[in-house]
């Protein structure tokens, strides 16, 4: 009886651990490098993937960091920011589904606004939260870009939490431990 008590405590606190949400740092000296770089990468714990730039417009994109997040450069377009004066965005790739919690803007003022894509998919358009939550969705990718003359905006950071096991795996652990414990008993009896 104490081996199953104790197995069903590992797998609770195991499910518990698994929630525990992550915060990507994008400022100078967090999480993310790549500045002055056409494709960047990010690091924080389990969470890794990469960073990449983009720009309308045929001059190359370049990745800027600061102490406030990440912008986007490149042409003459001598803005470290995501801003509309040509349409910026920056595309975060995960080495494996994650939940997307939220997204964190630095020098987001009021007439700044983003558009956010899940998977390629556009989920905001012309959003003016900060942060800006997702609901939780899984994902493998997300963007976020400017658009609009006034933005002028960073990304500082970003929140995913681990895509969770689904009931049915704890339901299977469960009936193992139960049918290990069984066996224990049925063993100590004969």
């Amino acid at each position: 009886m104490k081996n199953l008590l104790a197995t069903v405590a590992f797998v609770g606190l195991s499910a518990t651990a698994a929630s525990a949400a992550t915060v990507v740092d994008l400022t100078t000296g967090g999480d993310a490098t790549g500045n002055g770089l056409q494709m960047g990468s990010f690091a924080s714990g389990a969470v890794t993937g990469t960073i990449d730039p983009w720009r309308r417009g045929g001059s190359a994109d370049y990745l800027t960091q600061t102490g406030t997040g990440l912008g986007v450069t490149g042409g003459w377009d001598t803005s470290n920011q995501l801003d509309g004066i040509v349409d910026e965005s920056i595309t975060f790739t995960f080495d494996h589904s994650v939940r997307l919690v939220s997204v964190e803007f630095s020098n987001f003022g009021r007439y700044d606004d983003a558009d956010i894509y899940v998977n390629g998919t556009m989920v905001a358009d012309d959003s003016s939260n900060n942060p800006y939550y997702f609901g939780n969705v899984v994902a493998s990718s997300f963007t976020i870009g400017a658009d609009g003359v006034f933005d002028n905006f960073r990304i500082k950071s970003f929140t995913v939490a681990p895509v969770p096991l689904p009931a049915a795996g704890f339901l299977l652990l469960g009936g193992l431990a139960g049918l290990g414990a069984l066996s224990r008993k049925r063993k100590k009896a004969a």
